[in-house]
């Protein structure tokens, strides 16, 4: 009875995060109305924009897994890893509540991950820099103002 308990628990927990990330989201919408001022001003607003659309990416990402959460909870799937079958336990799910992957099945993931990124031709990438010559620019250019 104790993980049913702690899954209904969790079932509270992603409905209240779905409802503020669906609040966010949709105040994120509407613009905030203010014309813009000096060039400074609208430096400033872009790049606030800039990092708001980059939040919202971020927060609608976790909307949707949220989202995906709760829907598994109704299909009676949710706390099942995805990977294995295996039961996540309960302490993960409280930690990380949309998660579909066991702590073994997550970590055997992030390794293949790693490994993708060893695969990175670095003796290519070096080849690139060398076709650059020292010729190409002198010290002497930077203060002759190249």
């Amino acid at each position: 009875m104790a993980r049913k308990d702690a899954l209904l628990r969790l079932r509270s927990r992603l409905i209240a995060r779905r409802d503020a990330l669906r609040k966010k989201l949709s105040l994120d919408k509407t613009g905030d109305g203010r014309g813009s001022g000096d060039l400074g001003d609208v430096a400033c607003e872009g790049a606030r924009n800039e990092l708001n659309s980059q939040l919202a990416t971020i927060e609608t990402r976790e909307l949707r897994f949220v989202e995906r959460a709760l829907q598994m909870l109704l299909d009676g799937t949710y706390g099942t890893c995805e990977q294995c079958g295996g039961s996540i336990p309960v302490s993960r799910l409280q930690a990380l509540p949309y998660t579909v992957l066991c702590v073994k099945c997550q970590s055997d993931l992030e390794a293949i991950g790693d490994d993708e990124q060893a695969e990175i031709d670095w003796d290519m990438a070096c080849d690139y820099e060398v076709r650059f010559s020292d010729q190409d620019v002198l010290p002497d250019d930077f203060h002759r103002g190249v």
